[in-house]
């Protein structure tokens, strides 16, 4: 920085050493002479040049303890070594949530991202629709089923991550849960010629509204990924199993399957896939305290289970 505000003396003095040498060698001046006034002049501005170092430093460390006042903390007694301590766990906690904060921007970013690619597949077809004036209302139910389902999927990822998201645990029957969520799918179900079987049931002290959304984001899978045959679901005390006989999922993808944006062999080759579904399943798991755990098979299935953490 010094030698930076100062590069314009430093090049006048190399300029007139430049000068004087040139007259000394065209007066044929003696050498002597030259390197004599060289040396003294040399030693004048090593002075100079130290002592307006110093006071440049001096005047910088100024305007910085202006601008940022140096704190020295030192604690002299029991109450301001507590005290400090207590400012230094505040700090932490500060930036660990600024990290979180920006952990969770930069996810945002990439849902986001993955969400409108998705989303321009129904949008697409909608106007396809438009244009050529050739559509069922089946086929346009199907369209606006998935933008509604598209953008309930953002907006409960939104609510997922907020502070202030609040969980109402309560005793809920899962077999009627499950229901509902298959009546919701229940067009896709009948278009594809999909049965579906419900077995069991049981009582889990959760929250209905959580789980609801992380059941139908594993059964909307089952049925976009099975072309024929069906899916089955086992309900038990301490579990939820949802299975179904699609195409299946290669083994090395299992380990990432959870990761928001990671598609997979399969996910890859169906064009529409973004990786949204089972890593929202597993964030709401989670928070729900339950284990998700996939199983398959390529051309066999895919079995998805929801185990309670829970020992009772």
């Amino acid at each position: 920085m010094y030698w930076h505000e100062r590069k314009s003396f430093i090049f006048a003095i190399f300029f007139f050493v430049f000068i004087v040498s040139i007259t000394f060698y065209l007066r044929s001046l003696p050498l002597h002479t030259f390197w004599s006034s060289l040396l003294f002049g040399t030693t004048v501005l090593v002075i100079f040049a130290g002592y307006d170092y110093y006071r440049f430093q001096s005047r910088h460390k100024e305007r910085l303890h202006q601008i940022i006042p140096q704190v020295i903390l030192k604690p002299e007694s029991q109450a301001e070594q507590d005290m400090l301590q207590l400012l230094n766990e505040q700090k932490e906690y500060y930036e660990k949530k600024l990290a979180k904060i920006k952990q969770f921007d930069e996810d945002l970013t990439d849902v986001v991202r993955m969400w409108s690619h998705q989303m321009k597949v129904p949008l697409s077809a909608l106007d396809l629709m438009g244009q050529t004036k050739d559509f069922t209302v089946e086929e346009l139910n199907e369209q606006t089923f998935q933008l509604e389902n598209y953008l309930k999927m953002l907006l409960h990822y939104l609510r997922l991550n907020h502070e202030q998201t609040d969980y109402r645990f309560t005793n809920v029957q899962i077999k009627p849960l499950i229901q509902a969520v298959v009546r919701t799918f229940a067009p896709l179900f009948i278009r594809k010629g999909l049965s579906v079987a419900i077995e069991g049931n049981a009582t889990w002290t959760t929250d209905e509204k959580w789980l609801s959304f992380a059941v139908e984001q594993i059964i909307s899978n089952a049925v976009k990924y099975t072309k024929q045959g069906k899916v089955s679901i086992y309900i038990a005390p301490k579990l939820i199993q949802i299975s179904d006989t699609g195409i299946g999922i290669l083994k090395e993808d299992l380990p990432r399957l959870f990761e928001h944006g990671f598609t997979g062999y399969n996910g890859r080759r169906d064009k529409k896939a973004t990786g949204l579904g089972f890593f929202l399943a597993k964030e709401v798991a989670d928070r729900l305290s339950l284990n998700i755990h996939v199983d398959s098979e390529i051309d066999k299935g895919t079995t998805v289970t929801l185990r309670r953490n829970d020992e009772d």
